[in-house]
């Protein structure tokens, strides 16, 4: 079990990190061919901020954002106008500030667990606020924000965010892919 002075876990070997961001890119990829409009960058940016180096966390949600805008534009036939690219905008920030929410909880003294929920809670509140504020600019559909939409955004990113870390749980049990941070040294007498 994972201690809380082991997060981020860290690459053991240099290609993991590339091969983890691969690896989120392409949740990304197959998530917006499955949810379309719905792919789960609170997971995303959660699991990252929790799972990962900062900067590799960074990258992570860059290129997922980025895999995502890809896929709606080339192959789900996203519409090429104004709004429609504001609101990929929107999402790309409402994307990285919820990976910056997400990492605000390491300042918090808490166990893995409480971490991680309060990484997903924080990343969560901070997408929806983002994309909230930005449908007082950008034209939205009526219903956008009901109760049963947020609650189902919620649930899809409650699920991806539950395989990510089992996916995550599973390559560091290996443990020659992944180690966490050293133990801290103790002072000696």
């Amino acid at each position: 079990m994972l201690e809380r002075h082991q997060l981020p876990l860290r690459p053991v070997l240099p290609g993991f990190a590339i091969a983890w961001i691969v690896i989120i890119s392409g949740t990304s990829v197959a998530l917006s061919l499955l949810f379309a409009c719905v792919t789960p960058f609170v997971a995303l940016a959660a699991v990252s901020a929790v799972m990962l180096p900062r900067r590799i966390a960074v990258a992570t949600v860059l290129l997922a954002w980025l895999a995502n805008q890809i896929v709606g534009y080339l192959v789900l036939g996203y519409p090429q106008t104004w709004d429609s690219y504001a609101w990929g905008l929107a999402i790309g920030v409402a994307a990285f500030a919820s990976l910056v929410a997400a990492l605000g909880m390491f300042r918090l003294a808490t166990a893995v667990p409480a971490t991680v929920i309060g990484a997903f809670i924080a990343g969560f509140v901070a997408y929806e606020g983002v994309l909230f504020v930005a449908t007082t600019v950008l034209p939205s559909g009526d219903g956008a924000f009901s109760a049963s939409v947020v609650a189902d955004i919620l649930l899809i990113n409650v699920l991806a965010a539950i395989g990510l870390i089992c996916l995550h749980a599973g390559v560091a049990a290996g443990g020659a892919l992944v180690a966490g941070r050293p133990e801290p040294a103790l002072p000696q007498s």
